[in-house]
């Protein structure tokens, strides 16, 4: 049962960690509108491999740091930090128009799978957006440290990833038309929801 929470618990917070617009997503659209949907979903499956790597090494570098409680506790604050500033910035201040697509290269025919992989691995903010999960899960005895629970989390963001993933690309021509109006909403829930996680990080640190 732990293993399917696990799963359940990965896929939620990666679906919804995905949900802003960014350069995956966004290239995932693109590509089903321009090369079809097929392509496009063979680029969320290399983005979506990718981030199972990413959370694995995210998550085991975190017990490193997490291992010591005075490293713990420090940790603890910069995540509060963290939180109240990434929840201020997407409620306020984040963008609410889709970056532009790039116009593709004529009769050039590109590995989508190769593609998706390459975009997944530039994205850099996925490693402290897991390794702060992994710390809050962790202090709520929510994700167990042994290599098989953490391949199954793994598993769970990679399913979650592709599932939002393959939502973009099938209603990609509508998102990309209202895209203000949908990433205003999104970036108001995902501040809304990081500030809940900043006030819970400092109610533990108080108690």
């Amino acid at each position: 049962m732990t293993y399917f929470t696990h799963f359940l618990i990965a896929f939620g917070l990666s679906f919804i960690g995905s949900l802003p617009f960014g350069m995956i997503n966004m290239m995932v659209a693109h590509t089903a509108i321009r090369k079809g949907l097929k392509f496009a979903v063979w680029a969320a499956v290399g983005a979506s491999l990718v981030e199972l790597l990413q959370v694995f090494v995210a998550l085991k570098f975190t017990w490193l740091f997490t291992e010591n409680t005075e490293v713990e506790h420090t940790f603890q604050v910069i995540a509060s930090v963290v939180f109240f500033a990434a929840g201020i910035y997407f409620f306020f201040f984040a963008k609410t128009k889709a970056a532009a697509a790039e116009p593709e290269l004529n009769g050039r025919r590109r590995n989508e799978f190769f593609k998706g992989m390459l975009v997944s691995s530039l994205n850099v903010m996925v490693i402290p957006y897991w390794i702060f999960y992994g710390t809050l899960l962790t202090a709520n005895d929510l994700l167990v440290k042994d290599n098989l629970h953490v391949l199954i989390f793994s598993i769970g963001t990679m399913f979650g990833t592709f599932s939002l993933l393959v939502c973009y690309a099938l209603l990609g021509t509508k998102i990309l038309r209202k895209s203000e109006q949908v990433t205003k909403w999104v970036n108001k829930f995902i501040g809304v929801l990081l500030l809940g996680f900043g006030v819970y990080q400092v109610w533990e640190l108080v108690n």
